[in-house]
């Protein structure tokens, strides 16, 4: 089984971002064009969308987890073409069709249409780009694997810290309308991102990714099939760690005005938290990348989301606001380690020859817990549980899962591991 190199781990990362720019900052983008079907961004113009069709909180988030989920559904399907197209143009059919759909949120006239557009923002999005972005890195690099998906994942919180000021720009500094704010969107997505893409990866990184990609196996010293990934206990029980961190991080983005007013605290405090949360996780997803080439991302396994438990405990302990930098801290350190950690794992485990197709099945369970994260919040906001109540519950999943997962890192470090 593939391991990280002790030699080539040692490579200053000065000299790894030069050799290899192109494809790390190529990552980098579609990571970041990522954020437009983001929930972050979504948010930002649900409430004159909900205005604007007549729509309840309820019924808005019934359309969103309906259209997440669907896409999930879709990117276990289409993920795996990942594995016979490359990147490059993978990459640009995926930017074009996401513009075409920000110009369907321009113009939609009716409610049913939502639907389709939210799934589309969704699935081109947060599915494919985000997974076309971290697959081409776990694939294009070994040693330096963690690395590359630390510096590529920075796209996700950049995207975080800016959407917001994006947003404000827009629709408040030069009063556009929110149908505006997404016209806006297309002309970034196809001046901007497209053509840089098409000029980063006018040369993929091969043959030596492909050497790599054969080289790079996994358990047992073989590139596993997702039918037989599938199969295994051990693939489900980390499958528990995927939706966990994207369920509840999805309702820290979604629920801000509610955060707000249970805890007594200013909207704007709590939104200026986001772009602290999004520094802290730029530091912890570059720290993760460089432990994961020095030891592995299995060796991670029992601590990468413990800070979050700790973040949950602050905010049902927190009564100033001041108490809102510490504990989205704790939650930045966590998301900046859970994409990088996740995507290295799957690599490490099962090789890399059918990485696309298993990481597509492990990225719509990601996308799962994000569709159901909203929708479970609110129910248990309607019924009487707030997000506090509800915090403490995901600290104490949080806290099983990262025992569960110390144990199994240990297991999977084993030299003759025989059960998976």
């Amino acid at each position: 089984m593939s391991s990280p190199a002790a030699g080539s781990a040692q490579i200053p990362t000065s000299r790894f971002v030069l050799e290899n720019g192109r494809w790390l900052a190529a990552g980098f983008l579609l990571a970041l064009a990522s954020s437009f079907g983001q929930t972050f961004f979504i948010a930002l113009s649900a409430e004159p969308i909900r205005t604007d069709f007549g729509l309840t909180h309820g019924e808005f988030g019934m359309i969103y987890m309906i259209g997440t989920l669907t896409s999930a559904l879709a990117l276990i399907q289409f993920g795996k073409l990942v594995d016979f197209y490359s990147a490059r143009v993978l990459a640009l059919v995926i930017l074009a069709a996401l513009a075409l759909v920000c110009l369907g949120m321009a113009t939609a006239s009716h409610s049913w249409m939502l639907f389709v557009l939210i799934f589309g923002l969704r699935f081109c999005g947060q599915g494919m780009l985000s997974h076309i972005a971290m697959t081409a890195m776990a694939r294009w690099f070994s040693a330096s694997r963690g690395r590359a998906l630390a510096i590529a994942a920075l796209g996700y919180p950049v995207g975080e810290a800016l959407a917001p000021q994006f947003f404000r720009l827009l629709a408040i500094d030069l009063g556009l309308s929110w149908r505006e704010v997404w016209l806006a969107a297309i002309a970034i997505l196809l001046v901007g991102f497209a053509p840089a893409v098409w000029a980063l990866l006018r040369r993929e990184r091969s043959p030596r990714g492909q050497i790599e990609a054969e080289t790079s196996t996994g358990l047992h010293g073989r590139h596993w099939t997702r039918a037989e990934v599938l199969r295994t206990r051990l693939f489900w029980l980390l499958a528990l760690g995927v939706i966990g961190p994207s369920f509840y991080g999805t309702v820290l983005f979604f629920l801000p005005a509610h955060i707000a007013e249970i805890k007594g605290w200013e909207l704007g405090d709590w939104l200026a938290g986001y772009s602290f949360y999004a520094v802290v996780s730029v530091f912890s997803a570059m720290g993760t990348g460089i432990l994961i080439d020095c030891f592995s991302a299995r060796a991670l396994l029992g601590f990468y989301q413990l800070p979050m438990a700790v973040g949950m405990a602050l905010f049902v302990i927190a009564e100033p606001s001041w108490m809102i930098v510490p504990l989205m801290a704790a939650f930045g350190v966590s998301a900046g380690a859970v994409s990088t950690v996740h995507s290295a794992l799957w690599a490490e485990l099962y090789g890399t020859r059918h990485l696309g197709a298993i990481k597509a099945f492990a990225h719509a369970l990601m996308v799962f817990g994000s569709a159901a994260g909203p929708g479970v919040a609110g129910l248990l906001i309607d019924a009487g549980v707030d997000f506090e109540g509800q915090a403490v519950w995901y600290a104490v999943y949080v806290l099983a899962i990262s025992t569960l997962f110390a144990v199994l890192s240990v297991r999977l470090r084993a030299p003759h591991l025989t059960d998976v």
